[in-house]
């Protein structure tokens, strides 16, 4: 039987990193993840929130450093 269209179309990049971090967060919570595992499931979050507003944290970090500054 043929597969399902689906499965044979490319994914976006957004999906392919909710899949990742449902699959770690999924590690976390059955209680089976490595340390390697959550600090993973850490950097997705932070790519799926760069991803869906670019440049939000890059100006809110340089602010944070120009508000020491000066």
């Amino acid at each position: 039987m043929k597969k399902p269209l689906a499965q044979n179309w490319p994914k976006p990049d957004l999906e392919t990193l909710d899949r990742e971090i449902g699959s770690r967060m999924h590690r976390l919570s059955a209680g089976r993840a490595s340390a390697q595992d959550a600090s993973e499931a850490s950097k997705l979050i932070r790519d799926r929130a760069d991803f869906m507003m670019p440049g939000i944290f890059q100006r809110l970090s340089t602010g944070g450093q120009k508000k020491k500054a000066g």
